[in-house]
């Protein structure tokens, strides 16, 4: 039996910019938050990265949670997340191209962590992230590879 999250809503950034975070299960979400999800990694992914739609529409996201990350009712990030793998797998990270660099990428990766706990988790992180992604206790494992014409190295937390 799949084990399906509770949809949770928290404030994470209580200033004059009202910031959301939820996940929820890829069957619980409305049709306009997955429109918003998927046009937001093809904003983030397909126009800013030039990876090819094929890659990024794999058919995968019915297998996850998704995380959204709203400003104010603006979706500027998501991820996804195997619960059912183990460990579980994150994927699919995105801050609009327009809200980079403004902290928004370390509250979303803070909302995951808080949602995952001490359970184990893994990621193909983009290597030019990996300092990133550690100052924020991911931990690589392995050597580069090739995703998406991308270089990633593997990535795990709390293991």
């Amino acid at each position: 039996m799949k084990t399906r999250p509770k949809i949770r809503t928290l404030d994470i950034m209580p200033d004059e910019n009202k910031l959301t975070c939820s996940i929820k299960d890829f069957h619980d979400l409305t049709l306009m938050e997955l429109y918003n999800i998927m046009h937001l990694r093809d904003v983030v992914f397909v126009v800013g990265q030039k990876i090819t739609a094929e890659c990024e529409v794999d058919g995968e996201d019915p297998k996850c949670s998704h995380l959204l990350l709203y400003l104010e009712d603006t979706l500027i990030g998501t991820a996804r997340l195997f619960l059912e793998e183990s460990p579980i797998s994150v994927g699919r990270i995105a801050i609009h191209t327009d809200q980079q660099g403004k902290g928004y990428g370390t509250r979303l990766m803070e909302f995951i962590a808080d949602f995952l706990g001490e359970r184990n988790a893994t990621m193909h992180a983009q290597a030019h992230l990996e300092t990133w992604y550690a100052s924020l206790g991911w931990k690589r494992v392995g050597e580069e590879f090739m995703e998406a014409e991308i270089v990633h190295v593997k990535m795990t937390k709390n293991q």
